[in-house]
């Protein structure tokens, strides 16, 4: 089975020149993961850009989750939401 994620990632990384891999904590306010707080990665151009779309994720009220902290792999800074 081909891991769709991984190939996103893939895609943004090599293709899109997205390198910027940060580590965000979301807590699930709706859904099957309701009520659950879920450490995931994904990648971004920069810091910047990693923080702009956490914080318009979390502003979203149609978003299912909002990002309850963001860490910098390279300078260990951390943004919380």
């Amino acid at each position: 089975m081909i891991d769709s994620i991984a190939q996103l990632d893939v895609l943004k990384r090599d293709f899109l020149g997205m390198p910027f891999q940060v580590e965000f904590d979301t807590y699930y306010l709706a859904g099957v993961a309701e009520g659950l707080t879920i450490t995931e990665n994904m990648t971004f151009v920069d810091w910047e850009d990693a923080c702009d779309w956490a914080g318009r994720a979390t502003m979203n009220v149609d978003c299912p989750f909002v990002v309850l902290e963001m860490r910098n792999p390279i300078t260990g800074e951390k943004e919380n939401f």
